[in-house]
């Protein structure tokens, strides 16, 4: 088995991709698909947030890439990165995902990627491809994880369907810190959907001072108007 190495070529990296027209993986509709993700994910990914954190100015134009001269721009953008190679070899872990064949398996043995690497690359690519979001909580709900980017994962759940069960175990397992106002909104309607004696015990727990408590409420009761309107009581 190779030991990290300090060095990451492009070159030697290319080895791992197949780049036939039949098999490259941003080929036909692909790339109007995560175009569409980022829109819905309010023009950010997680992929193009961690670009982002190695110094990679405007992702948008790296990623996803439409051809293969693209692609090899964006190796480029990951070689001249800030990253260390451990880094790197991640964001290659995450784009070798996109065969979903398995081949990421052989990159992440041959270039030693601890498994609490590997695992936060594949919940990552899960919730930035909308695919199996089941699975991302999953991985998510391991203590041993980091709780970075909460905001983003919560907006990448809670557009999934049936996510509000979803959105209950990232939180009560992963235990983020909730701070941003759309990431207790998301959470106080998931409770509501759960329990809403929990839903009414958790906005509570808010000083009466603070203006989140009156919008909690709020958002509380828009929810009880518009599950009783569904079931057509009104």
């Amino acid at each position: 088995m190779a030991s990290p190495s300090s060095a990451f070529s492009p070159a030697a990296v290319l080895s791992y991709f197949d780049l036939t027209p039949a098999v490259f993986p941003w080929r036909d509709t692909r790339p109007q698909q995560i175009e569409r993700r980022r829109a819905a994910l309010g023009d950010l990914l997680l992929f193009d947030i961690l670009l982002t954190s190695g110094g990679i100015r405007q992702p948008d134009t790296l990623y996803p890439p439409v051809d293969v001269e693209s692609f090899h721009r964006l190796l480029d953008a990951i070689q001249t990165s800030q990253y260390d190679a451990l880094k790197r070899d991640c964001l290659v872990y995450f784009l070798l995902k996109w065969y979903q064949d398995g081949r990421e398996d052989k990159y992440r043995l041959e270039k030693c990627i601890p498994p609490q690497f590997a695992s936060l690359a594949d919940a990552y690519w899960h919730l930035d491809a909308g695919i199996n979001i089941p699975r991302a909580v999953s991985i998510l709900s391991d203590a041993r994880l980091n709780t970075d980017y909460a905001s983003k994962i919560l907006q990448a759940i809670s557009l999934s369907p049936k996510s509000m069960p979803l959105v209950l175990k990232y939180v009560r397992t992963a235990k983020p810190l909730l701070t941003e106002p759309d990431d207790i909104d998301i959470y106080t309607i998931a409770l509501a959907e759960s329990s809403l004696f929990e839903a009414w015990q958790f906005q509570r727990t808010f000083s009466e001072k603070n203006e989140t408590r009156p919008r909690l409420l709020q958002k509380i009761l828009d929810w009880c108007f518009t599950r009783v309107s569904l079931c057509g009581l009104f």
